[in-house]
């Protein structure tokens, strides 16, 4: 009993032991890639060493008699043979290369935030720098201690006639390649490459094993944080906007990326670290740390934090189309998530753009700016419609009673921004377009009809104080419009409980416009709907389609039939 209970306590410690041999060697290995600069130092050194070594003993010596009768020039003439050139040479390469490299780093770092650090550990600098470095001390080497090894003249050949053709020719395309990574794009690019590599390298087995030591964990959180946070710099300081709108489109497909591999990481990988609690996003989401842990959304929780700051100064700035970008690249989030079934994380994006919508509407009204509303509504319908698609139920009734209360309160601030009203007409048209793709996708009937209620409220208005023809404009609006639109959609299909439904509400004006107006309203509004065209005469943001079009006028005829039927059975 003893020998099997001691044959037990070892396999369960074996498992243990060789996940600390194999993070001790993954110590090992960070520390020469965290140290590059000693760890190119030392290549260059051993290849500069074996080199002069093999061309001695391979390609020098053997031939020594034939090479000396057809280099004897070379080797008995002083000027051929004498190496007091070399280091006068060697610096010049050296100056050429360094100056360049210390130039244009320092010009474009003042345009793109600790590019030196990035380069600081690009391979193919230090490479190069090194080589140049102790392949100039090689001549020195060599020049000082010719005496000693007079008759070892592979090292001068070696030098003259390999290093420093190698050194020189590769000099020009050093200072093009230094010139091309320090361009936004090539910068974007490389921070990019690299973080996908370490998402992409969360569910393999050895960093999944890693992933029970609390130390790596720290260390991986920190590193991806470390990339957002570069991303993000660039964000601020770049002035170009394809390099903006590049940093976005990469965010959005990082978290994609990540959300893809997210079911394969380690569980203990969703500890949030004291690193990730110390992150300059998170300062001030105290209590929030266990509810991130519990759904295991820190990650996207970081980038989406980002790309609602970064949403808040593209509407100062006026970067419209930017800021837009971020709406429709969080919606292509929500596709990666629903093709997932991460509900957690529909429930982070809902809340991403309440807060996004929040944001617009304070920016809005206190600029009397309409624009970003009018494409925020557009990605959250989007949104919606793939809640719909995707079968989401609560998700989307959830949000489509958020896009209602938003449209709501934009409406309250229409008498002090006017532009305001047309947004109202906007959020309608989109609650339109769902509750029709809802209707298609044959959803429950009583689910259909709770929706339904809630876009019937998005014209409810506290109190009229207002003047009669005041009155009349805030009641005769394009909601109307869109709603009547609706009950002739609803009339086509024969859901008359649904059209029956709308009429109800639209009589709800009688009692503030009278019957004489109220009725030369609905006739004003039908002949609109019949004229209407399907495109609108102009471009806007999202192309030219006309929002109160319908292709159901047919049905104008039938929808009058009923909705004085139903007002005359009213007054009885």
């Amino acid at each position: 009993m003893k020998a099997i209970s001691s044959h037990k306590t070892s396999h369960k410690n074996s498992p243990e032991l060789s996940v600390k041999l194999f993070y001790f060697t993954y110590k090992i290995f960070r520390f020469f890639r965290n140290s590059r600069s000693l760890t190119a130092f030392l290549i260059i050194l051993t290849g500069i060493v074996v080199a002069d070594i093999l061309f001695y003993d391979y390609l020098f010596s053997g031939y020594v008699s034939v090479m000396e009768a057809m280099f004897s020039r070379v080797f008995n003439t002083p000027s051929t043979s004498d190496l007091s050139f070399a280091p006068e040479v060697w610096l010049s390469v050296v100056a050429l290369a360094l100056g360049t490299l210390i130039i244009v780093i320092s010009i474009a770092a003042q345009d793109i935030p600790k590019l030196v650090d990035l380069y600081m550990k690009d391979w193919i600098s230090l490479f190069y720098i090194w080589f140049l470095v102790l392949a100039g001390s090689h001549a020195v080497f060599t020049k000082l201690y010719l005496e000693t090894i007079a008759s070892r003249y592979s090292s001068i050949l070696l030098n003259i006639y390999f290093f420093l053709p190698i050194s020189i020719l590769l000099s020009f395309p050093y200072i093009f390649y230094i010139l091309k990574c320090t361009q936004p794009s090539t910068v974007i690019e490389k921070i990019f490459r690299t973080h996908l590599y370490q998402i992409r390298a969360l569910p393999k087995a050895h960093t999944r094993s890693l992933l029970n030591i609390p130390t790596f964990i720290e260390e991986r959180q920190n590193t991806l944080f470390s990339s957002l946070n570069q991303l993000d710099n660039l964000l601020e300081y770049v002035p170009l906007k394809e390099a903006k709108a590049e940093v976005i489109q990469d965010m959005a497909t990082l978290i994609q990326e990540y959300v893809a591999v997210k079911p394969f990481i380690n569980r203990r990988f969703f500890k949030v670290s004291a690193k990730v609690r110390s992150d300059i996003s998170f300062k001030t989401m105290v209590g929030q740390f266990d509810e991130m842990e519990r759904s295991r959304t820190f990650y996207e929780q970081k980038c989406f934090r980002l790309l609602g700051n970064i949403y808040m100064k593209f509407l100062e700035d006026r970067e419209f189309d930017l800021a837009s970008l971020c709406g429709s690249e969080m919606a292509r989030v929500a596709i990666s998530a629903l093709e997932m079934h991460d509900d957690q994380l529909l429930n982070v994006i809902i809340i991403r753009f309440n807060t996004m919508f929040r944001f617009a509407l304070k920016h809005g009204v206190r600029n009397n700016e309409a624009r970003h509303l009018y494409n925020a509504a557009f990605h959250y319908r989007n949104f919606i419609e793939n809640l719909v698609r995707y079968k989401k139920v609560e998700h989307s009734k959830r949000s489509f009673q958020y896009l209602r209360m938003y449209g709501t309160e934009v409406f309250k601030y229409g008498r002090t921004s006017p532009s305001m009203y047309f947004i109202v007409d906007v959020f309608a048209a989109e609650m339109k377009r769902i509750l029709i793709l809802v209707h298609q996708e044959n959803w429950d009937l009583d689910i259909q009809e709770q929706m339904l209620n809630e876009m019937l409220q998005i014209d409810s208005y506290p109190d009229f104080k207002e003047a009669d023809v005041e009155r009349e404009q805030l009641v005769n609006t394009g909601v109307r419009v869109l709603q009547i639109g609706l009950g002739l959609f609803y009339l086509r299909e024969n859901r008359i409980s649904f059209v029956r439904r709308i009429i109800e509400d639209i009589l709800a004006d009688v009692e503030f416009l009278g019957e004489a107006t109220f009725r030369r309203g609905i006739k004003l509004t039908c002949n609109r709907l019949r004229l209407s065209q399907a495109h609108f005469w102009e471009d806007t943001d999202r192309g030219n389609l006309n929002l109160y079009y319908t292709p159901d006028q047919d049905q104008i005829d039938n929808f009058l039939e009923l909705l004085f039927e139903q007002m005359e059975s009213r007054k009885a």
